[in-house]
């Protein structure tokens, strides 16, 4: 009896102590990850173009295709930016998660990572860390595309918390779509293999989509696909929001999709980055 009591007063601490490394690992962990991201910010101040670059994409694909093919869509360019103008900065955002990979390949390239990697790192930092950093490009994009797109005549309908939800629910999906990016960044042998990556599968997701129609225009064949489609759940989901509408579907199918990415891209990037570690 005795010894069974000596043995469970032993590993009661044994556990605390254990939950305690656990839980100061993970915050060590996150700590790190908002360190590398503040360094990869800190960039901007050496290169303030790359601010531009993040939201000159979309951008021009907002202004050029409501003012050029608005209204042979929708009778007018006005009705045309009412529907799809969110979307249509949403997928110019969607486009530019290819930078997290370029960004990340580049680090690789001029050795940043191996200088990283002999320091107490962890090796989910080196690579959130990229990720949030971009995360807030795209925030800065979006309210600067957003900002453009009020201007010329876009207005919500669901007011300043359905205009901060769809909001959120884009950010949501960009920095769950990343981590496909960072396992690009770390597989992919040269730059041109990213920017084809977002060729032939970023730009065909985007265009399948109702990003820029309704989903009972597109022929019957295809509607099965835009349906399944990721980017339609994001269409659907900001729309839902942007017109001060309930929720419901759309928004679970988003959210379904973004766990699934974060679950397959996350494990999948980081045994990559153990992978070229070894290489």
């Amino acid at each position: 009896m005795s010894t069974d009591m000596n043995t469970a007063a032993t590993e009661t601490p044994r556990r605390a102590a254990g939950a305690e490394t656990t839980w100061t690992t993970r915050r060590g962990a996150l700590a790190q990850s908002a360190t590398m991201a503040a360094r990869s910010l800190a960039s901007i101040k050496h290169a303030p173009a790359q601010l531009v670059e993040f939201f000159m994409i979309p951008l021009m694909i907002l202004l050029s295709v409501t003012f050029f093919m608005g209204g042979q869509m929708m009778g007018s360019w006005q009705d045309f930016l009412q529907y799809a103008g969110p979307t249509i900065i949403a997928m110019g955002l969607f486009f530019a998660i290819t930078s997290t990979g370029l960004g990340l390949f580049g680090d690789i390239k001029e050795g940043v990572f191996d200088r990283l990697t002999a320091m107490p790192v962890s090796r989910f930092a080196l690579l959130a860390g990229r990720v949030a950093a971009d995360m807030v490009k795209y925030a800065w994009a979006l309210l600067v595309v957003g900002g453009v797109a009020f201007a010329i005549g876009y207005r919500s309908g669901g007011g300043v918390l359905g205009t901060a939800a769809a909001a959120g629910v884009l950010l949501l999906f960009l920095f769950a779509a990343s981590w496909s990016m960072v396992l690009v960044g770390l597989t992919a042998k040269s730059e041109e293999q990213i920017q084809t990556w977002m060729i032939s599968l970023l730009m065909p997701l985007a265009y399948t989509s109702t990003v820029f129609v309704e989903l009972d225009t597109l022929p019957g064949a295809v509607q099965w696909w835009a349906e399944l489609n990721p980017l339609t759940a994001l269409a659907d989901s900001m729309r839902v929001f942007l017109d001060g509408g309930d929720p419901g579907g759309e928004v679970l199918a988003l959210l379904g999709w973004c766990a699934a990415l974060i679950a397959v891209f996350v494990p999948l990037s980081l045994r990559a980055y153990r992978r070229k570690l070894t290489d």
